[in-house]
Order: structure tokens, then sequence, then C-alpha cells
């Protein structure tokens, strides 16, 4: 079973009217909470986007997606646009494998990109 939540963190940091939210490490049911509560506040702030950086992924399971999955849903319902940038390759991985990557979100390779 994966180890407690301090292998993973999440940084959020607001960019002009876009909120960038890095996640990084291992996202896993373990730390599954503390993702949530990261990106419900970066959502709360109402950003013209929300950019989820997953570069430093490094661990990436079920349960991240479906917290992705969940927030893309949440974004929704709030008019908040998403974008998933530069996913690291075990994101990827599950994305793909689970066939979400395409259609389902909208990924960057850089914030420039997601921004335009």
């Amino acid at each position: 079973m994966p180890g407690p939540a301090a292998e993973f963190k999440a940084d959020t940091v607001r960019e002009g009217n876009t909120v960038v939210c890095v996640l990084s490490g291992d996202l896993h049911d373990g730390t599954r909470e503390p993702g949530r509560r990261a990106l419900e506040g970066a959502l709360a702030a109402r950003p013209a986007l929300l950019a989820v950086d997953l570069g430093a992924e490094e661990l990436f399971t079920a349960a991240g997606l479906n917290l992705l999955l969940t927030l893309r849903e949440t974004a929704r319902t709030r008019e908040v646009p998403l974008a998933l940038i530069s996913p690291s390759a075990s994101v990827r991985r599950v994305l793909d494998l689970t066939g979400v990557a395409a259609g389902t979100f909208s990924i960057h390779s850089t914030m420039r990109e997601a921004a335009h």
C-alpha cells in the first residue's frame, strides 16, 4: 500500500486571471484528500482558467484520475475552463489506458499553450 501523504505536494499560484495548481509526488488513495483540497481551493478562486500542472507527478493511480474527473465536472458546472499541463509519463499512461486522454481533458505541453 502507498505511504503517507507526505510524498505529495500541491502549490497554487495566480498568474493574471489564471490559477495554476502544481501537483507533484505521488497521487493515490493516501494523498487524495490533500489533492482534493488544493484543487477545490484553486477552483474556488473562480479563475478565467484553472491549469493543473502534472509534470512532476511520479505515481498516479485511479484515485488521481477520479480526482481529476470530479474536478472537471465541478469546473464545468462553475463555467471555469480546465487545462492539464505537461502530464508526466505516469499520468499519461493512466489517461491513455483508461481512454480519457482524448476528448475528456484539454491537455497542453506548456502553460503558454494552454492560455491561447
